[in-house]
């Protein structure tokens, strides 16, 4: 069995995707880079807000939320940012991977039938996962093992989705060099957002914030 880590996308996505695949098929003589940069925002925006929101939604204290509310918005920053510096008007061919890695290895089809953005977890990665969330029950909550398996979700994604999408890219020397300035900036404000909210959260909230990042886990048949 392989173990996949997704989301459906937003209607906004869908529409991107969906645009950028039939811009490719049909052949036409304009220009990808276009559909390219609006895909991959969107792209952030959808990780962001699937990764984070829950968090918000979770914490008890309207302060806290607050803080909250003020971490993702840092984040979104440090995204788009980074998005803004290495995305630059190229030629149709050179955008070709970039297209290619959105296609191919940013999105797979659940169990149920249902297009996802998300990407395969490593075996290793995974069983942290599985193992953390499955040591939050109503009983019991290990949140060690817990905060373990949302750290190492967070950084799967971030590399699959920053580091592996940037190799895509054409890039010169200090364009790359931002690369793993930036998401080691967007790694540290998802880890400290957690390290702050865990260790206040009642059990209950615990498990509704577990049974919100469940569903991500997609397990299939290889």
């Amino acid at each position: 069995m392989a173990h996949y880590f997704g989301f459906e996308p937003s209607e906004k996505l869908k529409q991107l995707i969906e645009e950028a695949a039939q811009v490719e098929a049909s052949d036409e003589h304009v220009e990808y880079y276009k559909y390219r940069d609006a895909l991959t925002h969107q792209t952030a925006r959808d990780l962001i807000d699937n990764l984070l929101v829950g968090l918000v939604e979770i914490i008890p204290n309207p302060e806290r939320q607050a803080a909250m509310r003020k971490t993702v918005g840092t984040i979104e920053k440090a995204a788009d940012t980074l998005l803004n510096i290495l995305l630059n008007k190229e030629n149709n061919e050179d955008v070709m991977p970039s297209f290619h890695f959105l296609r191919d290895q940013a999105t797979f089809i659940d169990n149920e039938g249902v297009s996802r953005v998300g990407y395969q977890l490593s075996e290793s990665a995974a069983q942290t996962i599985t193992e953390g969330f499955a040591a939050v029950t109503p009983e019991h909550v290990d949140t060690v093992k817990f905060k373990t398996a949302l750290e190492t979700m967070n950084d799967e994604t971030l590399t699959h989705f920053i580091s592996h999408y940037a190799e895509t890219l054409k890039l010169g020397m200090f364009k790359r060099k931002s690369v793993p300035v930036t998401k080691a900036v967007i790694d540290k404000g998802m880890n400290m957002a957690l390290t702050k909210l865990l260790p206040d959260l009642p059990n209950d909230s615990m498990n509704r914030l577990a049974e919100y990042y469940r569903p991500f886990i997609v397990e299939k048949a290889e």
